[in-house]
């Protein structure tokens, strides 16, 4: 799973390389399988197990958050001091500013869910010009067959950009909208929506996040 994190965060730090190479993004994963003698199957099955276990779940992440962390903060230490070693812990290649938001953490049931929607956004004003807005997060408890779908919306001064995407599988969930240099963004937010909604439903989120990449770009005049 530590492993899993490490390709995890290899995606989520060069998002655009991988956005646009699937064999790429899968290619890193399955040199985590083939390192761990297992299958994609296999680690399919395992997740959906843990799902029902969400207690269990939330202990492992923790400490693989927690270890994840601790590596970083090493490797920073190295760098400072001109002593840096491969630990297979790369710099994040995107400079990116996190969005304060209400939940890092949620577990949604029916009764969470008015509308059939769960409704976030980024509590702080943007005013910001361009950049690229990233959502990102680790889901569980997926089962299709109607799978949600998440909405990112960027609303400027004179229009919003919306990006819809299927969230069709448990695990690392990324997306992103790019606007243009010249466009003052203003409100991050969107939602996640489920077409089906039944009574046993439960999906946890972890390590919610809504960020913009830094931009030297000036706006246009």
């Amino acid at each position: 799973m530590y492993d899993i994190y490490l390709a995890e965060a290899e995606i989520s730090a060069n998002y655009t390389l991988f956005s646009t190479d699937s064999a790429r993004k899968q290619a890193l994963l399955n040199s985590v399988l083939k390192k761990h003698k297992i299958t994609e199957a296999v680690l399919d099955t395992s997740l959906a197990w843990y799902s029902g276990h969400l207690e269990q779940y939330f202990k492992i992440n923790e400490n693989l958050s927690k270890r994840y962390a601790e590596e970083a903060e090493k490797l920073r230490q190295q760098e400072k001091t001109g002593e840096t070693e491969n630990k297979g812990l790369k710099a994040n290649a995107e400079n990116r500013i996190v969005f304060p938001v209400e939940q890092e953490r949620i577990l949604l049931s029916p009764i969470d869910l008015l509308h059939n929607s769960y409704v976030f956004q980024a509590d702080t004003l943007l005013n910001t010009y361009g950049g690229n807005y990233q959502i990102q997060f680790d889901v569980m408890g997926l089962s299709g067959p109607l799978y949600p779908v998440v909405t990112l919306c960027v609303a400027c001064k004179d229009t919003t950009f919306v990006r819809r995407d299927t969230l069709s599988h448990n695990g690392l969930f990324i997306s992103s909208l790019d606007i243009h240099r010249g466009k003052q963004a203003q409100k991050l937010y969107g939602s996640i929506y489920f077409p089906e909604v039944s009574s046993g439903m439960h999906v946890f989120i972890q390590n919610f996040s809504l960020s913009r990449s830094l931009s030297t770009s000036k706006p246009s005049k």
